[in-house]
C-alpha cells in the first residue's frame, strides 16, 4: 500500500474528527442519563469523563468506538490518503506483458543458491552459500545469492547507487564477509573497508595488501614498469597514460606522438636499469630530452639496431622543429604526475607482484579519491596491469585462474579509464572471474572524459545482473524504468447520472498501458528498497542487504565473535615500512641529478608551451636561438659556473660536498610537501660554492662520482 504525499492531512483531520466525535457521544450518553442541556454538559470534561468510565458498559463502549470512528473516516477519505493500486493485466497482454517477478521464482539453486538463510546470531551468517549477495527477500531472513555455478550468463553486477543509498553497507561490505574462498580486488574510497574487514580476512586465511592512491604513504608500493617486457607492454602502458591525459577522450596528433616517445622511453629505461627501472627514470629522460634536442640523437646513434627501443626511438624523432616540441611538451604533461615526490618514491619499486595475488588467496584493498581523481594517469595503468596479468596467467593454467578472484568497483569511474574493460566483462567469467561496477549513475559512464555513450552502453549490457539501490539522475531513473518494460493494467472509471426522479450509476473496465516502474517513481522510492533486473527473469522489488541486519554487530565488535568462529591468532597490528635498501650514496646522486637537471620545473615548462604552440596558427620552424629559450640551456649555465671556478680538487673537498648535499637529503625527507623551485635554486647556490674545480677536472670528479655511485 502505498501512500500520497499529502495523506498526512487527510488522517490529521480523522483524527481530530474521531476525538470531537467521541466526546459529543459521551455528552449524549450523560444527558440521557442524567438530562441537562448538552451544551453545559460538554463544558464540564472532568465529570463527563468520570460519568462514562465509571459506568462499565459505557467503559466498554468508549473503548472501542473512536477506533470505529476512526476507521469509518479513514475509509470515507480513502481515495485521498492512499495511491489506488493498479490491478496488473499483464496476462492479458493488450499492450505490455512485463510484470513483477517473485524471489521464490528464480531462488531455485540454479539462478540463485537455496542456502540463503541467516539468523539473529551473526555467526550462523557464515553457513550460507560463499556468492554474490545482492539483496535481501521482503519480510524475510533470506538473501539472493549468487553461486559460482549460477544459469545467470556471466556473474558481473552493475550497481547503480546516488550517495547514501547504502551501496558500501548493502551491497560491498556483505560480500566482503561472506566471500572466503576467492582472491578479492576492492576499491575503498574512504579506507573504512580496510578498517573494518581486514582481520576478519587475515583470519580467514588471506593475505593482505594495500595500495594508497590518495596519500601514497604506510602501504604496499607499484611500479608500473615491474610489468613491462616487451614493446606491446610499453605501448599499453604508454596508451593508458594518454587515454587518461586528455580532455573528453580526444587523441590528437600531439597524443599520438607523444605515446610513440614514451613507449621508446619506457623501453630504454627499462633496459637500461632491468628490475630498477621506474617512472622516475622516464621522467629523467624526458627532461634532458626537452633541454638538449642532439640527445635523442646520440642515443639512437650509440643503439645497436637490435635494442628494443631502438625503432620505436627511429620512428618517434623523425619530427623536429616546432612540432617536435609540441610532441615533448604534451609527452611532459601526461607524466607530470611521476615527478611529484610522493608518487616517486611510491612508484619507485614493488612491495607485492600481481602474480601473488593467485598464489596464495588474497585481498588487495586499493584506496583511490571518492571526488576527482587528479591521479587517474596511474590508477588507469595499475588496474589495466592487474588485469592483464590475471589473463595472462589464466592463459598459462588452461584458461582458468588458480583461484577465481572478484573485483568490488565501488566509484569505478573514479579509477579513470580502462581501455579494454568491455572486453574484459564480456570474457571473463570463463577465467573465473566477475566484476561488480558500481557507479552513481550512467552519466559517469557516458563521460566523454571516460568511456562515452557507445563504450558505455557496451559496458552495462555486459553485466547480467543489475542491483538499482537509487538515483538522482533522470537519464539513469528512465533507462531503468525502459529496462522494467510496459505492462498492461486495467483501469476501473466510474460514472453516475442523476435525474429528477431517479439517478444512475455504471462502473467501466479498461486496459491500458503503464510502465511497470516510472522514472518518478524510481526517484521517490524508500531507502530500504531496491530493484535487481537480471537478465532471463523479471525485475524483482527486494529489501536492501544491510550488513548490520545480516551479520548485526559483527564488525563493530569483532574480537567478541573471533573465538567462537574459531580464530585465536593475536590480532595483526602492524604497519607497512618501505624497506630502503638503496645505499645513502645512490639518494645523493639521484637528488645531484634532480638539482642539476631540474625536472619538475622544465616539466612545467614545457607543459606551459604547449598551449602557446596550439595558439600558433603560422607552421613556421623555430631557429636554433628560440629553441634554446624554449628548452633552457643549462650546459650554458654549467658552462658559465665552471668558467668561473678555480681550481682546488682536494678529496677533502669533494668529501665535504658528498656530506652536504647528504644533509640536505636528510631534510628532504623529512618534509611532506613536494620540493619547491626555491628550495632546488637555494641548494644549487649552496653546491656552487663548492665546486671550485678547473672546467677539465671538475668533469673528470663529477665523471668519477657518477661512475661509483649507483644510478
Amino acid at each position: 500500500m502505498n501512500l500520497k504525499k499529502d495523506a498526512w492531512k487527510p488522517i490529521f483531520a480523522s483524527v481530530v474528527l474521531t476525538v470531537i466525535a467521541a466526546y459529543v457521544l459521551m455528552g449524549l450518553f450523560y444527558m440521557i442519563g442524567n438530562g441537562g442541556d448538552l451544551k453545559e454538559i460538554l463544558l464540564r470534561p472532568k465529570e463527563l469523563i468520570t460519568f462514562v468510565y465509571t459506568e462499565e458498559n459505557l467503559k466498554t463502549v468508549f473503548s472501542l468506538a473512536p477506533f470505529v470512528i476512526l476507521a469509518a473516516l479513514l475509509y470515507t477519505f480513502r481515495s485521498s490518503i492512499i495511491v489506488p493500486k493498479l490491478e496488473y493485466a499483464s496476462d492479458f497482454g493488450l499492450h505490455g506483458t512485463s510484470r513483477w517477478g517473485t524471489p521464490d521464482e528464480v531462488i531455485d539453486g540454479k539462478m540463485f543458491s537455496k542456502n540463503n538463510s541467516y539468523t539473529t546470531d551473526p555467526v550462523d551468517a557464515f553457513q550460507m552459500e560463499k556468492g554474490i549477495i545482492v539483496g535481501k527477500v521482503p519480510k524475510k531472513r533470506e538473501l539472493l545469492i549468487i553461486p559460482r555455478n549460477t544459469t545467470i550468463d556471466n556473474r558481473n553486477v552493475l550497481v547503480i547507487g546516488s550517495s547514501g543509498s547504502g551501496k558500501g553497507q548493502s551491497f560491498v561490505f556483505p560480500n566482503m564477509i561472506n566471500h572466503t574462498e576467492e582472491t578479492i580486488i576492492v576499491t575503498d574510497p574512504k579506507g573504512e573497508i580496510y578498517e573494518a574487514t581486514h582481520q576478519i580476512k587475515r583470519d580467514q586465511g588471506y593475505k593482505v595488501y594495500q595500495v594508497d592512491f590518495i596519500n601514497f604513504v604506510n602501504c604496499d608500493r607499484y611500479n608500473p614498469l615491474d610489468y613491462v617486457e616487451d614493446d606491446e607492454d610499453a605501448r599499453a602502458i604508454a596508451n593508458t597514460i594518454a587515454s587518461n591525459s586528455v580532455d573528453e577522450g580526444k587523441r590528437d596528433f600531439w597524443s599520438e606522438s607523444a605515446v610513440a616517445f614514451l613507449s621508446a622511453f619506457i623501453l630504454y629505461v627499462k633496459e637500461k636499469y632491468k628490475d630498477k627501472a621506474n617512472m622516475r627514470h622516464v621522467v629523467e629522460m624526458v627532461a634532458r630530452a626537452g633541454k638538449d634536442e642532439e640527445y635523442l640523437d646520440e642515443i639512437i646513434k650509440n643503439m645497436s639496431p637490435d635494442h628494443p627501443a631502438y625503432h620505436m626511438f627511429t620512428l618517434a624523432n623523425m619530427s623536429s622543429g616546432n612540432t617536435r616540441a609540441g610532441i615533448m611538451a604534451t609527452l611532459a604533461q601526461q607524466i607530470s604526475i611521476f615527478a611529484m615526490q610522493k608518487i616517486a618514491k611510491m612508484t619507485a619499486k614493488s612491495d607485492f607482484k600481481f602474480h601473488n595475488l593467485q598464489k596464495e588467496k588474497s585481498v588487495l584493498y586499493i584506496k583511490i579519491r571518492m571526488d576527482e581523481n587528479p591521479f587517474v594517469q596511474l590508477t588507469a595503468t595499475f588496474f589495466e596491469q592487474l588485469i592483464a596479468v590475471l589473463y595472462d596467467i589464466a592463459d598459462k593454467n588452461h584458461s582458468k585462474l588458480p583461484i577465481p578472484t572478484i573485483f568490488l568497483l565501488d566509484e569505478f569511474a573514479n579509477i579513470g579509464t580502462i581501455n579494454k574493460y568491455p572486453r574484459v566483462l564480456a570474457t571473463c567469467r570463463g577465467l573465473g572471474m566477475a566484476m561488480m561496477t558500481i557507479i552513481q549513475d550512467i552519466g559517469q559512464l557516458e563521460d566523454k572524459k571516460r568511456y562515452g555513450p557507445e563504450m558505455a552502453r557496451s559496458i552495462i549490457n555486459n553485466h547480467d545482473t543489475q542491483l538499482f539501490l537509487r538515483t538522482k539522475d533522470t537519464k539513469t531513473a528512465k533507462y531503468f524504468s525502459e529496462l522494467a518494460g510496459e505492462t498492461t493494467v486495467k483501469h476501473k472509471q466510474k460514472s453516475a447520472s442523476y435525474g429528477r426522479k431517479e439517478g444512475s450509476k455504471s462502473i467501466s473496465e479498461q486496459y491500458v498501458k503503464r510502465s511497470l516502474i516510472t522514472p518518478g517513481e524510481l526517484m521517490n522510492m524508500d531507502k530500504n528498497t531496491c530493484y535487481l533486473f537480471v537478465s532471463g527473469a523479471y525485475p524483482m522489488k527486494l529489501e536492501k542487504a544491510w550488513q548490520f541486519d545480516i551479520y548485526g554487530d559483527l564488525l563493530s565488535n569483532y574480537e567478541k565473535y573471533r573465538s567462537r568462529l574459531g580464530y585465536t591468532a593475536p590480532l595483526w597490528n602492524g604497519e607497512w615500512v618501505w624497506d630502503e635498501e638503496d645505499s645513502a650514496a645512490q639518494d645523493i646522486q639521484e637528488v645531484k641529478q634532480e638539482l642539476e637537471e631540474s625536472d619538475v620545473v622544465l616539466l612545467n615548462e614545457m607543459i606551459d608551451e604547449i598551449n602557446k604552440i596550439d595558439e600558433d596558427e603560422e607552421d613556421e620552424e623555430i631557429t636554433e636561438e628560440e629553441l634554446r629559450v624554449l628548452l633552457g640551456n643549462v650546459e650554458d649555465e654549467n658552462e658559465d659556473e665552471e668558467n668561473e671556478s678555480e681550481e682546488v680538487g682536494e678529496a677533502e673537498e669533494l668529501q665535504s660536498i658528498l656530506d652536504e648535499i647528504e644533509e640536505e637529503l636528510d631534510a628532504f625527507d623529512e618534509m611532506e610537501d613536494e620540493i619547491t623551485e626555491e628550495d632546488l635554486m637555494e641548494i644549487i647556490e649552496e653546491f656552487s660554492e663548492f665546486s671550485d674545480d678547473s672546467e677539465g677536472e671538475q668533469e673528470e670528479s663529477n665523471q668519477k662520482i657518477a661512475d661509483e655511485l649507483p644510478i
